[in-house]
């Protein structure tokens, strides 16, 4: 399994979950022959099967926060990465690892967390080990309930997901030794939203950044970005102003269904 970005939505906010104008199902991310799900919300499951991927590879969920769309699809996505569920006397087969808040864990049924090998509450500057990978918890500034992002220190390189968040003091130096970096950019140019990212605002902290990242790839993109109320979409001309306005060289805008390989990112 090549290490690879799978964009099962691009879309963040209750204007994408509503219209699904951009889709809501999260990122599937592949590495070291890991196949993990990052924050599967709204229609997970059916992007999944209309981008051709395969769902019982999945061994590793991650659910950034409570919000909806983040998490709404985890419960279908965790029974849907086995073809059995139990043995002739219905003893589960547990098999996978859910890493996620303390407030998630109530919306996800304990039918399906049964179905799980491991439950690790997790949070900022947490730091697991999975299979010999290193997977810290980044910190957020976005709302009162828990949440994190999430960065993967890989032997070659280290990409992270900043998930929902605001810049703050700190936000630069957590993203430290990063290659690629997956920002969750909701709003163009100096359109700002309360505990959200706009482009103006986060252009400073990505110049701060050292070494400077490889590649950045935007997305979770909200409707005032591409949607009901942008009238047009703006994702294009936000791709150009961070060419022009930092010293990252590999600039992307996810599109829905895009499947990105790692190797061609650094």
């Amino acid at each position: 399994m090549e290490d690879e970005l799978v964009f099962l939505g691009t879309g963040g906010g209750r204007h994408h979950i509503r219209t699904q104008h951009r889709a809501t199902g999260g990122v599937l991310y592949k590495f070291n022959g890991i196949q993990a799900h990052i924050d599967p919300g709204p229609g997970a499951l059916v992007r999944i099967n209309q981008y051709s991927e395969d769902p019982t590879k999945t061994e590793l969920f991650i659910v950034t926060h409570v919000h909806i769309d983040h998490f709404n699809d985890a419960a279908a996505i965790i029974e849907a990465s086995r073809l059995s569920l139990h043995d002739r006397h219905y003893n589960y087969y547990r098999k996978g690892t859910l890493l996620t808040t303390n407030d998630v864990l109530p919306f996800i049924s304990k039918y399906h967390l049964n179905m799980l090998e491991n439950i690790v509450p997790f949070r900022s500057e947490q730091v697991l080990n999975y299979k010999d990978i290193k997977i810290v918890g980044t910190k957020v500034v976005h709302s009162q309930v828990e949440g994190f992002g999430v960065r993967f220190n890989l032997g070659n390189y280290s990409l992270a997901f900043s998930s929902d968040t605001a810049v703050f003091n700190g936000f630069s130096e957590q993203f430290s030794g990063v290659d690629v970096l997956v920002l969750h950019l909701l709003r163009p140019d100096s359109v700002t939203c309360k505990r959200h990212l706009c482009t103006d605002e986060v252009i400073p902290y990505l110049n701060m950044i050292n070494p400077s990242l490889k590649a950045l790839i935007i997305t979770h993109f909200g409707s005032y970005m591409d949607g009901p109320r942008s009238q047009k979409n703006l994702v294009p001309s936000q791709v150009k102003k961070f060419r022009e306005q930092t010293q990252i060289k590999n600039i992307i805008a996810a599109e829905d269904g895009q499947k990105i390989r790692i190797k061609d990112l650094l």
